[in-house]
């Protein structure tokens, strides 16, 4: 996905719209939304927001980070996502992740990975094999099934580092 510098500032908006349709109340406590330049000229954007009460006493924590870099064109394109539930009153975690794709495809030959960990914190596998996600509206709408729907069956995911279960990080 490539977009130009100002049409990241639109992308953004629009993720944070479609946030706010599913009830998403964003924590923008002592920063404003918009799109952050790093010393190396990359943008990023980090999401944060809680998800509507569904009967517990803790609120679900969704999260949307994305970082873009420049191209020689003078367009972006996204090199790394971090699209993640933490639904602490169902007691799971769900995340999927773009990013060190050189390092994953050297080592499990995929670029992308998920993680699920039930309950929160432990896990048998750190790295599920995972499928790219588009852009941010894919990451949302899978976070949104993922908390909308049972909590995740983390055996049915394919492994890519299994081992004994382990506090998570």
């Amino acid at each position: 996905m490539r977009l130009r510098d100002d049409d990241l500032d639109t992308y953004l908006a629009s993720v944070a719209d479609l946030l706010d349709r599913y009830g998403v109340e964003l924590d923008l406590v002592g920063r404003d939304l918009g799109i952050e330049q790093t010393r190396d000229s990359a943008r990023t954007f980090d999401l944060r927001g809680f998800l509507p009460d569904a009967g517990s006493s803790t609120r679900a924590i969704l999260e949307i980070r994305e970082t873009w870099l420049a191209d020689d064109a003078g367009t972006f394109e996204r090199a790394e996502y971090a699209y993640e539930l933490l639904d602490s009153g169902r007691a799971f975690r769900r995340a999927f992740h773009l990013h060190a794709p050189d390092w994953f495809e050297r080592h499990f030959m995929v670029l992308v990975h998920e993680h699920c960990e039930r309950p929160i914190g432990t896990f048998d596998c750190q790295h599920y094999e995972g499928s790219p996600l588009r852009d941010a509206f894919a990451g949302v709408l899978a976070l949104i099934d993922a908390w909308t729907d049972e909590p995740p069956d983390c055996d049915r995911l394919r492994c890519l580092e299994p081992g004994v279960r382990r506090p998570g990080w």
